[in-house]
């Protein structure tokens, strides 16, 4: 075999090589020997029949598919030998061009793609920079606290006319409509508060007024009727309130805890965006391919999985297809972009696991056993096995090296600040 070329694009390597007649026929005959071994021949023990008895039984077109596995096969270890350093991944060499025919007494030159590790260690990650995430959680503490007021808000019946921020429920009766619409909504509070307001303030239980309101790009009219009328005991927001909702010692107590919590959350929201944002960056700092058969595999084990959501939801492909009026083929192209960018993020998790030396120790392993007891229980992974043990340590060093990422990327602020 001549090896002649080797061109590197990315992470993807195209090899060229020229095998002569002679070549090719001991890979021909090596073929015919495996597949002597797997007939069922008349008159012959597995293995025994003569190689022309054999050639009897072979297909040209499956004879061929061996010979170029083959071929492919020693090209990719040539290629090993010389490229020594190279992190070749554990993938079958993908054909791309062969230029032979079966039946005609020449040599084959082949091409085949190979695909490498990216190079993913601290320095390249530090290489990354992305955009960090503002953070300010203010009104996410105010909705926490505004949630508790509502939920120990307490109402009473009223008689008297209706007053901004009362609880009213009402019927609606339009031109259009057969049955009146009932609803309930505090005055002035939400959309639909809002909307009504003009209408509803000063009407008491049991009137009827007719109404013209706008909504969005159309017009509601007809006739509403106030069916009841409550008004909110909304507490004082001060240290009995804290009490009142936990075992708080103060308001100040209470607040501290809303933020601390929200912290945490908002913390985990940017962590989770950083390393999105270092993947995407990485990708298009070193593009990665893969052979067409792992993209075709992932891609159709992601739509067995959007189908298996959709029969959760008791929905089929084509009622979805039709919902989101988009076509089969356009949900095709979506999953399988979708895919890549799964086996492009996992490829360079991988990459750099193996860069910087990423493991689990044991007591990393128990530690995470004990704090997701619950969780591992659930998902029917048994830690007490070898098997359990595996996942429960590929689960940490996963964890681990997203934290490496997002702690090696290069920040810059945030657009949004």
């Amino acid at each position: 075999m001549e090896y002649t070329t080797a061109n590197k694009a990315g992470n993807s390597i195209v090899l060229s090589s020229t095998f002569t007649p002679d070549e090719i026929t001991t890979l021909k005959h090596e073929a015919m020997q495996a597949m002597a071994g797997k007939l069922r021949i008349p008159g012959f023990r597995p293995g025994k029949a003569p190689l022309s008895i054999v050639a009897q039984y072979v297909e040209d077109d499956e004879l061929k598919d061996d010979i170029l596995k083959k071929a492919a096969s020693q090209t990719y270890i040539r290629f090993l030998k010389e490229f020594k350093d190279a992190d070749a991944l554990i993938f079958e060499p993908e054909i791309v061009k062969a230029d032979w025919d079966v039946d005609a007494d020449k040599g084959l030159v082949l091409d085949v793609h190979v695909f490498e590790l990216p190079k993913a260690d601290h320095d390249f990650w530090a290489s990354v920079e992305v955009e960090d995430v503002h953070i300010d959680v203010t009104k996410a503490v105010e909705n926490r606290l505004h949630a508790l007021v509502e939920a120990v808000t307490e109402t009473s019946p009223k008689e008297g006319p209706v007053v901004h921020g009362d609880v009213i429920a009402v019927s609606i009766r339009t031109p259009d409509a057969q049955n009146a619409h009932r609803t309930e909504f505090s005055v002035g509070e939400g959309d639909v508060g809002t909307m009504y307001e003009p209408v509803v303030v000063g009407m008491k239980s049991g009137e009827t007024k007719h109404f013209s309101v706008q909504m969005k790009e159309n017009k509601l009219e007809g006739d509403l009727t106030i069916e009841s009328v409550a008004e909110k005991h909304v507490p004082e927001i001060n240290d009995e309130f804290a009490k009142s909702v936990g075992s708080f010692g103060s308001l100040t107590e209470l607040q501290k805890t809303l933020h601390d919590e929200e912290e945490r959350r908002a913390q985990e929201n940017r962590r989770n965006t950083l390393f999105a944002r270092a993947i995407e960056a990485a990708v298009q700092k070193q593009p990665l391919e893969f052979p067409a058969y792992v993209q075709q595999d992932a891609a159709q084990q992601r739509m067995d999985e959007v189908k298996e959501d959709l029969t959760r939801n008791g929905l089929s492909l084509s009622e979805y297809l039709k919902y989101n009026n988009i076509t089969s083929e356009q949900l095709g192209k979506d999953i399988e972009a979708d895919a890549i960018k799964l086996l492009q993020r996992d490829l360079l998790m991988e990459a750099t696991d193996r860069a910087c030396s990423i493991s689990a120790g044991d007591e990393e392993i128990t530690g995470y056993v004990e704090a997701h007891k619950s969780e591992l229980q659930k998902e029917g992974i048994n830690s007490a096995t070898e098997e359990g043990r595996k996942i429960v340590s590929n689960i940490v060093v996963w964890d681990k090296t997203r934290d490496f990422i997002t702690d090696a990327v290069r920040l810059k602020e945030p657009s949004d600040k």
